[in-house]
Formats: C-alpha cells, sequence, structure tokens
C-alpha cells in the first residue's frame, strides 16, 4: 500500500473514531470526550494532508480529477475549516458532532473509486478548471460549517428548558453567537460561491464554446446560491432569527450535496469529476 493510501485509510479511521466520540460527548454529556474527538480530528487531518502531498508530489498537479481526488482534496478542506473555526472559536468543537459524519462518508465513498494517479488531458489544463476546483472546495467547506453549527443551534433549541446543566451542548455558543458565526461563514461561502460559478462558466465557454447548458450540476449550483442568497435575505432584510433561520442554512446544504455528489449518479452530466480529464470532447458531451 502506498504511502498515499495509508494515510488516506488512517484519515478515515481517525475521522471514523472522531465520529463516535463526538456522539458520545453530546450523548453522555462528557466533554472530555469531545475534546479527545478534536485531538483525534486533528490527528486524522495531519493523515489527509500527508496524502494530499502524495498525491500531488505524484502527479505533479493538484488532485483535483474524478472522485477520489475531489473527496480527497474537498474534505480536506473541510476539515480544516472545521478546525480553524473550532480553534478560533474554542466552545464550537462539538459542531464535529455534525461534520464529521458528513466527512467520514464522503470520504468512504472517495475510498470505493480509487483512481490511478496521472496527467490530465490538454483541454482540462485551464487555469479557470484550478479557479474553479479550488473555490469549489473552498464553497464546500464554508457551507459545511455553517449547517453543522445551524445544526447545533437547532440541537439547544430543541432540548430547551429540558436543558441538562452543565452537558456540552449548553457550554456551546449561544443562539445569537452561533448565528453570528453561522452568518459569516455563509457569507463567505455565498462569495466564493459566486466566483466558483462564474470561473467554471468561463472555463465550460473554453472547453466547449457556451457559458452555460444547464446541465445537472451548473443547475444544482445555481440553485445551491439562491437558497443561500435567501438566507443572507432573510438574515439582513427580513429579519429572521431562531429555528428557522437556522432550518435555512442547515437544509441548504441539499444542494450542496447534490452539486458535489449527487449529480455524479446521473449519467446526463457532461462535466462529471470521475470523467474530467478522461475522455474526448465531441459536441460538448463526453464519448
Amino acid at each position: 500500500m502506498t504511502i498515499e493510501a495509508s494515510s488516506f485509510w488512517l484519515a478515515a479511521l481517525a475521522y471514523a473514531a472522531a465520529t463516535l466520540l463526538y456522539t458520545a460527548g453530546v450523548v453522555f454529556a462528557r466533554e472530555k470526550l469531545v475534546s479527545s474527538a478534536f485531538m483525534v480530528t486533528c490527528v486524522g487531518f495531519a493523515a489527509q494532508t500527508a496524502s494530499v502531498i502524495a498525491r500531488w508530489t505524484s502527479t505533479g498537479r493538484l488532485p483535483y480529477v474524478q472522485d477520489y481526488e475531489n473527496a480527497l482534496s474537498g474534505t480536506w478542506a473541510i476539515v480544516l475549516t472545521y478546525l480553524v473555526v473550532a480553534l478560533v472559536y474554542r466552545k464550537t468543537r462539538v459542531a464535529g458532532l455534525i461534520v464529521m459524519p458528513f466527512v467520514l462518508l464522503t470520504i468512504g465513498y472517495g475510498l470505493l473509486v480509487p483512481a490511478e494517479a496521472g496527467p490530465v488531458t490538454p483541454p482540462y489544463k485551464s487555469v479557470w478548471l484550478v479557479i474553479h476546483v479550488l473555490f469549489a472546495w473552498a464553497t464546500y467547506a464554508g457551507y459545511v460549517a455553517a449547517a453543522s453549527l445551524a445544526g447545533i443551534e437547532l440541537l439547544k433549541a430543541r432540548r430547551g428548558a429540558r436543558s441538562v446543566p452543565g452537558s456540552v451542548l449548553d457550554k456551546a455558543p449561544g443562539p445569537e453567537r452561533l448565528r453570528e458565526i453561522t452568518f459569516r461563514l455563509v457569507a463567505f461561502g455565498f462569495v466564493v460561491n459566486a466566483v466558483m460559478i462564474a470561473s467554471g462558466a468561463i472555463w465550460a465557454y473554453e472547453l466547449w464554446g457556451s457559458y452555460w447548458r444547464w446541465d445537472p450540476v451548473e443547475t444544482w449550483s445555481l440553485l445551491t446560491w439562491l437558497a443561500y442568497a435567501f438566507y443572507l435575505h432573510a438574515y439582513l432584510t427580513l429579519g429572521w432569527r431562531g429555528p428557522r433561520l437556522a432550518w435555512v442554512a442547515f437544509l441548504a446544504l441539499f444542494g450542496v450535496m447534490m452539486s458535489f455528489w449527487g449529480v455524479q449518479l446521473l449519467p446526463s452530466s457532461y462535466h462529471l469529476f470521475r470523467d474530467i480529464g478522461s475522455f474526448d470532447v465531441d459536441m460538448g458531451r463526453g464519448r
């Protein structure tokens, strides 16, 4: 087994352990378990970083081709964002309860579809594609982090008067603080999402001669961007607060999941991750 593969598997095992520890910490109200989960997450992130570097070194390019590399690099960006948020706002570590299962499932999918390292074909060496992918990862990471904090806000609201003093959720930031951080993450994701869509359109024009084709990937990306635009509008203009606003941030993540992974199951998409760099172009579709 290569260093890349062994490191990726180690990361997956660490994230699985972290998921169990986060869950146990919240269910049994043990803050030490949450702290342990955070440390295990850091170990997994270090292993995943080694895997990303190994892939980059072996291919001589960013790992952005096919499902496997997108799972490898995309989840790396998600965990990095979570760790940064958790270090800046220490009481938000409990958000790993939502982040880590999401990361674990995505990594599991990536491990099921491994791909040999290799160069990409000339049409896919565009700088606009690299920009598009980098901003896609940033979008993915920002929205997942926002959804996780919104989920914690919803859990705290559900507990309400039944909250147990000293529980892990009670030690998380209050609703107002959670909303503030969630809003910042959504705003960040919204901006980089717009850049992702624009750069993808430019790359598509270079490759297929059309900026927009209402392809499933493009359609879900636009719907996701509009969903988070509604969140920002509801927060800034309509004055929404509380669970209904948190539900918007949480449920809008469905659009992200469809944009990145759901459409991979559809044969109608003409720029599937698994096909990038591996097919010829003929009338805007892979042969």
